[in-house]
Formats: structure tokens, C-alpha cells, sequence
């Protein structure tokens, strides 16, 4: 049941989309809505940011063309725009790349900038609050559909990321750090490093990595 009401959350966010620009550029341009909830807010802040790919770069080299571009994030059109300290941190949410061997496909689908696009789950690390999914935004392309998260540490106390717009222009590459998600997921399940207290091994303990 908690897969279908994401997919239907993110039919609904759709139409309420901002405007994306009519000339698709040669890469991507996603829109994204993230609530985040902290401290001891009962209703979560609700902004916008966009995330736009850069495309690889067109060499002469003809033994080996560069296969990934960049990405740049920043306000959206429309929409409470995050501070820019958040929008460093968001960048380390959102996931631009190849499947993976962490994604799993599924068999339900959603239309994003007017493509279908097969959803794909990724199972979050042990110990790690997480539900995430990617949209085949192009043929082994996958883009975050959707993410909802408590991060460890209590500072935000919760995110939620939903895709509500789509354009994907002809020279659409992969991000470089296209899977900064995984890395950031794989960062909040890690324990920090065992230290001695008071020179005393027994007395060890770990803490988790905010």
C-alpha cells in the first residue's frame, strides 16, 4: 500500500508543476518540491529547487568520448526557494545515473514530461529510515522519483523529495556524482570510529554519522 500512495502523490504533484522552458536544453531539467521538517515543527516547510544535468562534452577525441556530464541545482521558478547552505545538502539527496546494482525495477510506472517511465526501488542501507524511488527518465537513465527520509542525527528531522517536473533534452547524460544519494544513505548507516574511553577498550563505543 505505501508504493501506491507514492505513486499516486507524485500523479497528483504533476500538473501543479512549474513551466518549464519551451526549447528543451541538451540536458535534463528536473523540478522538485521538498518538504522538510526540523526541530519540533509539526508541519514541514514546503520549498522548490530545480536540477539541471549539463551534457558531456563533445570532443574530437574518437577513441574515447566522455560519457557523463554535470549538474548544477538551484531555486526553482516558482516556489519557496531553500537557503543556499540547504541547497548544498540537498544536492547530496538526489540520485542522476545509470540502475546501479542497488536499484531493483518494478513493474508500476508513472508519466513524467510526457514519457512513461518505469519506477525502479532502491532498498535504503540497515538502520537507515528511508523509502526511495527512481523514475527511466531515458533507457538506463534513472532519475529520484521520490524520497522520504529521517536522517540520523535529528537535524532535519525529516525530508521528503517529490519530482513534479520533467524535461529531457537530446544530449542527456549521466551525472558525474549522478549517485550522491547512495553515498549519502551509505554515510548515515556507518558508524563513526571506535574509540577508546579513557585508554580503556571495554569501554569503546560508536556513534552513528549525522
Amino acid at each position: 500500500m505505501r508504493l501506491y500512495s507514492i505513486i499516486l502523490a507524485l500523479a497528483l504533484a504533476l500538473p501543479a508543476a512549474a513551466p518549464l522552458p519551451a526549447a528543451a536544453p541538451a540536458g535534463a531539467v528536473l523540478d522538485y518540491r521538498l518538504r522538510v521538517r526540523t526541530g519540533d515543527e509539526a508541519v514541514p516547510e514546503e520549498l522548490a529547487f530545480r536540477l539541471e544535468t549539463l551534457p558531456a562534452l563533445v570532443t574530437r577525441n574518437r577513441v574515447k568520448q566522455p560519457r557523463m556530464g554535470g549538474w548544477r541545482i538551484g531555486p526553482a521558478p516558482s516556489g519557496t526557494a531553500p537557503t543556499p547552505a540547504m541547497l548544498v545538502r540537498i544536492l547530496g539527496l538526489c540520485y542522476f545515473s545509470g540502475p546501479g546494482e542497488q536499484a531493483v525495477p518494478l513493474a508500476q510506472s508513472l508519466t513524467l514530461g510526457g514519457r512513461r517511465c518505469r519506477l525502479w526501488q532502491v532498498p535504503p542501507p540497515p538502520g537507515v529510515a528511508a523509502y526511495i524511488y527512481l523514475a527511466e527518465v531515458a533507457p538506463h537513465l534513472l532519475a529520484l522519483a521520490y524520497l522520504s527520509a529521517v536522517p540520523p542525527g535529528g537535524d532535519p528531522r525529516s525530508v521528503e523529495l517529490h519530482l513534479t517536473g520533467l524535461s529531457v533534452g537530446p544530449r542527456t547524460a549521466p551525472a558525474e556524482e549522478g549517485t550522491a544519494l547512495l553515498k549519502t544513505l551509505h554515510r548515515w548507516a556507518a558508524p563513526r570510529p571506535v574509540l577508546a574511553v579513557d585508554g580503556d577498550p571495554a569501554g569503546m563505543a560508536t556513534e552513528e554519522v549525522p
